[in-house]
């Protein structure tokens, strides 16, 4: 047993495993070398043998504290919660004031959203031994994934008044720090633990991977060659997670050999089959960013030949495949094997739009859905859905001042039926369009996009028009208010609504004939005057950091205004049930910048580099490929057309622009748009 635990901490476990077996041998119900086996086996990642050991001590003796916590913290590595718990119960009833036990029980709990019967615990431990700093340090991180962080802080700050140099609570706290975006106050943490450990795997890897996860990608780049050269796996921290994390900075930064040769290093046999795949299907689109498309249709095929859904398979493929190789017959062949009877088929046919020629798509459409859909009228229905939407939300804020008001109102009654109005002329002139359209042979696609764009014109700027009339007569009701009337709020947001609705509609006219860029001198800070004046919307915070406001832009200052609108709309619809949001803006000057994936910018181009973050729920993982799309929305209620961030990448397409989201905790979205050298 000596022997073999002297072995693990030297990193040579296979020795190791084998000197256990053979104390095994020798007394086969021996507990402690049961237990040192087992969590030597669970640090191997041989989980399934590390449970039936620790299952065998469990019952040679069934109340061993030592082994009841250890089995319950490898049942948890092994995602079996709630048998964990159960053994966690057990050992607390065995020892009610074991600080480990609470601890660890009390952690177990708060990740398994059990949150109010873990605060007791962590208290009780507290209360046993006050200047515990392990206690300290794993109430303070289940507060913050409760989002919780004020009394977290007061924890860590305790915890360092005990240890103002113990380099795990200045990592946890930094780290605590970053995933709510306050990086001013967490780079000073990371430096210290750093100085008084400047070897710390732990600190160099955590320091490595915060600043990638925040685009500081060439920062990181040399934290992360220097965990990695540290052998970390002496340190119980997993190569294959540095490399997972250290491939995406090297992607962004367009080093695609350097990130496949992260990628190649992850061993795959420690790896389930949904993570294997994950990783033939980044390799496989590396590939193709390197143009070698035949070995990155190998790793498509080992991914395929990997799945239990090879549906699913096939549209993950076809999508890295059109990220950098827009109409690839392979792709587009994959999508076309999915049945139309699959669950999987609207998704196919949806990415097979965005990759089809204009009569190509007209053409899928017409043979595969019914005649009242013809042609673009997928799309137009989405732009209505919009519409509609936009309409409905300056209908509810109406009605609910009329609700909350205790005396009639002439003026309100009037917006009200105004906003009613206009809904039902928009239904009214889509049965119009869809008359004329059904009047129109199916093969005519060129004079069915025609009516439809005329259509989508006509509504656009018939909704425009109304709602100028409503924002003026919201602006003389609020004329009305003292801005301590109880009303006057509610009229503010109806107003600030009606700009936004106004600032949404302005691009669908646009959609099905591309973007007209008008472009026009002005200055950066201009962009975000209305955000300066009112800088809390309903739940949300929105603080501005602008760097380069005096910098003279050349470029359609409507259209931008129109994209962060659409951001910032959309952060508080996905996140309305949030007590408090927090949205950053942040603008500044950049020259060649490094986020724009695959792109050679010759001579030293400057850019107007746009952030958008918040600390809402973010956007999950499997909707980052899609979000960009046209049709798709996360909206978690199915409000909402899809259209927004279609527009917005489409617009800044034409203004040679790009935009793509990094968000790890909370959205993210990075915006570059070139300055041009001369006004044409």
């Amino acid at each position: 047993n000596s022997y073999a635990n002297a072995l693990i901490l030297n990193n040579q476990h296979e020795k190791a495993l084998q000197l256990f077996e053979r104390a095994l041998q020798i007394e086969p119900n021996d507990l402690i070398t049961l237990c040192s086996y087992a969590k030597a086996l669970t640090s191997n990642n041989q989980q399934e043998k590390a449970l039936q050991l620790f299952e065998r001590a469990i019952q040679i003796e069934p109340n061993d504290l030592i082994t009841l916590n250890s089995y319950a913290n490898a049942l948890i590595l092994n995602n079996q919660q709630e048998k964990a718990l159960q053994l966690f119960e057990r050992a607390i009833q065995i020892e009610p004031n074991n600080v480990i036990t609470l601890n660890s029980y009390a952690y177990a709990l708060s990740s398994n959203n059990q949150h109010e019967k873990a605060w007791p615990l962590f208290e009780r431990a507290l209360q046993i031994q006050p200047n515990n700093v392990i206690t300290l340090n794993s109430y303070a991180k289940a507060l913050i994934s409760n989002n919780q962080p004020e009394k977290a802080w007061l924890l860590f700050e305790r915890a360092l008044q005990i240890q103002p140099n113990n380099v795990i609570t200045l990592n946890s706290y930094a780290n605590a720090l970053t995933w709510i975006r306050e990086y001013e106050k967490a780079w000073p943490l990371f430096k210290r633990a750093l100085q008084i450990e400047p070897d710390n795997p732990k600190t160099i890897s955590s320091y490595a991977i915060t600043l990638a996860s925040i685009g500081q990608d060439e920062k990181a780049l040399p934290f992360f060659e220097k965990a990695l050269q540290m052998g970390l796996e002496d340190h119980n921290i997993r190569n294959d997670f540095i490399y997972f994390h250290y491939f995406p900075a090297l992607e962004r930064l367009g080093k695609y050999q350097e990130a496949i040769n992260q990628l190649s290093e992850i061993k795959k046999d420690f790896l389930s089959q949904y993570e294997a795949n994950i990783i033939f299907l980044k390799l496989g689109r590396l590939y193709y960013c390197i143009k070698q498309r035949k070995k990155g249709d190998e790793y498509f095929e080992a991914a395929i030949a990997n799945s239990d859904d090879k549906e699913k398979t096939w549209l993950h493929s076809a999508r890295n495949i059109f990220a950098s190789d827009p109409h690839n017959d392979t792709a587009i062949q994959m999508l076309r094997k999915i049945d139309k009877d699959s669950p999987r088929y609207d998704q196919a046919r949806e990415m097979l739009i965005l990759n089809f020629s204009e009569q190509d798509y007209f053409e899928m459409v017409n043979a595969d859905v019914p005649s009242e859909l013809s042609d673009t009228e997928i799309l137009n229905r989405a732009m209505y859905h919009k519409i509609a939407n936009e309409i409905s939300i300056l209908k509810a804020i109406a009605y609910r001042i009329s609700h909350r008001s205790d005396r009639e109102d002439p003026l309100l009654n009037r917006i009200i039926q105004a906003i009613e109005d206009v809904f039902k002329e928009v239904e009214k002139r889509k049965e119009a369009q869809k008359s004329e359209i059904e009047t129109i042979s199916n093969d005519d696609y060129r004079r069915i996009l025609t009516v439809i764009s005329k259509t989508a014109h006509d509504i656009s700027d018939f909704v425009n028009n109304e709602l100028a009339v409503i924002k003026s007569q919201t602006i003389r009701s609020i004329r009305k208010l003292s801005p301590n009337d109880e009303h006057y709020a509610q009229f503010d947001k109806l107003l600030t609504q009606l700009e936004l609705t106004q600032s949404a509609l302005n691009d669908l006219k646009a959609i099905n004939e591309g973007i007209s860029i008008k472009n026009h001198r002005f200055q950066v800070k201009e962009l975000f005057e209305k955000w300066e004046i009112t800088c809390h919307i309903d739940n949300a915070w929105i603080l501005l950091d602008i760097r380069n406001g005096d910098s003279p832009f050349y470029g359609d200052q409507e259209k931008i205004k129109s994209a962060l609108n659409e951001l910032v709309e959309n952060s508080l619809k996905h996140n309305a049930d949030q007590p408090k949001l927090t949205i950053h803006i942040t603008s500044q000057d950049v020259v060649n910048p490094s986020g724009i994936r695959g792109m050679n910018v010759p001579g030293e181009q400057k850019y107007l580099f746009l952030e958008f973050a918040d600390d809402g729920k973010g956007v999950p993982e499997y909707h980052k490929d899609w979000i960009f799309q046209p049709l798709k929305t996360t909206s978690q209620e199915g409000k909402g057309s899809g259209l927004g961030l279609f527009i917005i990448r489409k617009t800044l397409t034409k203004m040679k622009g790009y935009i793509r989201e990094t968000g790890q905790d909370g959205a993210r979205f990075e915006i570059y748009i070139p300055y041009l050298e001369k006004e044409v």
